[in-house]
């Protein structure tokens, strides 16, 4: 495999404002992260109904991911990021605007604004996808995905404490009230950059007027074509699936876990250190990945990453004390980014441009589509059996994914060209 020196994607235009508008909603989102689920606990006490704050962000791209690639790769992927960016903006600033007017914003509210906000995430991802390749070119995606992703993971371990001590000072209102700035902030960078996102094809035809839609149902067709006919795409987004359903289970109820099995939920700074632990986990992992590639095939790492996720996540289970859990809480966060930035990087390789948008979301939709149904039934189960023997349940979901991947093509797949 050919090495590629961060250093050069900084001699591209357009890529160091790609870069900065990136690190602010990695920002925004490492705070959002832990204030909504805690605003809403705090007023319900409901492992269900915070569970459902997961759900919400999930379940958009289930419903919306193939319409939006599609969408993406005929439509002005810059425009559309632009306007998904203000979108979000506007919506996180009516929580602190509804807790000036009322004293607080109810959690039906909270549960709105972050099943929207995630609508708007769905037709930005789908179109940041295909700009990426335009920008970097597809010999510098693994450089630039692991910069995004670690620099990402560096910016969510601050995110998630700062929230922390904001919360404790002003309220979880204020810190959503921050997230609402970076997005219009990062809205404003996009809108700055002078390159192209799209190709003159892609660029043709999005000036194509109605025959966007009348195409769109043949776009979405084609893009799942490709997915089924590309052997590894094929097993890394099914798997994708289960990774998704137990990622979505985690994330859905790791307040509840800091307040059952940790007794910290009523400390924001605490909770937030939790989080941290977590994003060092992913930074570990975006920055081991092209290591790994130049060594070892690239299904195997899936492969690894599932054996690993389904380990540490039974010892997270177990714990009982913070540092324990903390440990056992980056390691499967660890195998888990492991699994998501290696798919997303294959995907884009192998993807011809034309289609880049609507196999991303076509492939996002599949596999973060686990996601709503592991956080909903989570929260059933939580709500039945507690949170420690939900967790351990999912655990072993991940070591029967590890079985089924060892008789998929991801054991011996090899790259024609990297």
């Amino acid at each position: 495999m050919k090495r590629v020196v961060d250093m050069s994607l900084w001699s591209l235009q357009g890529f160091g404002k790609y870069y900065l508008f990136n690190l602010l909603s990695y920002f925004g989102s490492g705070i959002s992260i832990v204030a909504l689920p805690l605003y809403i606990y705090e007023q319900t006490e409901s492992p269900l109904i915070t569970s459902l704050v997961s759900a919400s962000a999930s379940l958009p791209y289930l419903l919306f991911g193939l319409f939006a690639g599609a969408f993406a790769d005929r439509g002005n992927r810059k425009r559309i990021m632009i306007g998904c960016d203000m979108c979000c903006a506007i919506l996180l600033a009516t929580v602190p605007a509804a807790a000036m007017l009322n004293g607080h914003a109810s959690p039906w509210h909270l549960l709105a604004v972050s099943f929207l906000t995630a609508v708007a995430f769905v037709g930005f991802d789908s179109s940041s996808h295909g700009a990426l390749l335009q920008l970097v070119g597809r010999e510098k995606l693994v450089a630039a995905n692991s910069l995004l992703i670690s620099s990402d993971t560096v910016i969510r371990i601050a995110g998630p404490v700062i929230a922390g001590f904001i919360i404790a000072a002003w309220g979880a209102e204020w810190a959503i009230a921050v997230t609402a700035v970076c997005y219009l902030l990062s809205g404003l960078l996009i809108g700055s950059i002078r390159q192209s996102f799209q190709t003159e094809r892609t660029q043709n035809d999005g000036e194509a007027g109605s025959s966007l839609f009348r195409r769109l149902r043949a776009d979405i067709g084609e893009g799942l074509s490709y997915i089924w006919s590309e052997p590894l795409i094929r097993s890394l987004t099914l798997l994708g699936f289960g990774n998704g359903f137990v990622g979505g289970a985690v994330g859905g109820l790791i307040v509840v876990f800091g307040a059952q099995a940790l007794g910290f939920a009523d400390d924001a700074p605490q909770l937030g250190i939790l989080y941290t632990f977590g994003s060092i986990g992913a930074l570990l992992a975006s920055l081991v990945l092209p290591p790994l590639r130049a060594i070892f095939l690239p299904g195997r790492i899936t492969i690894a990453g599932l054996a690993a996720g389904g380990m540490s996540l039974l010892g997270f289970a177990m714990s009982g004390g913070v540092a324990t859990a903390s440990l056992f809480y980056l390691l499967w966060s660890a195998a888990s980014t492991l699994i998501i930035i290696n798919g997303i990087t294959l995907r884009q390789q192998l993807t011809p441009d034309h289609l880049q948008g609507r196999v991303h979301a076509s492939g996002r939709m599949i596999a973060y589509g686990g996601s709503p149904f592991g956080s909903l039934l989570g929260g059933v189960a939580a709500s039945g059996i507690g949170v420690q023997p939900t967790y351990a349940v999912t655990a072993f979901v991940l070591i029967v994914l590890f079985a089924v991947s060892l008789r998929t093509p991801l054991r011996g797949y090899m790259m024609k060209a990297e």
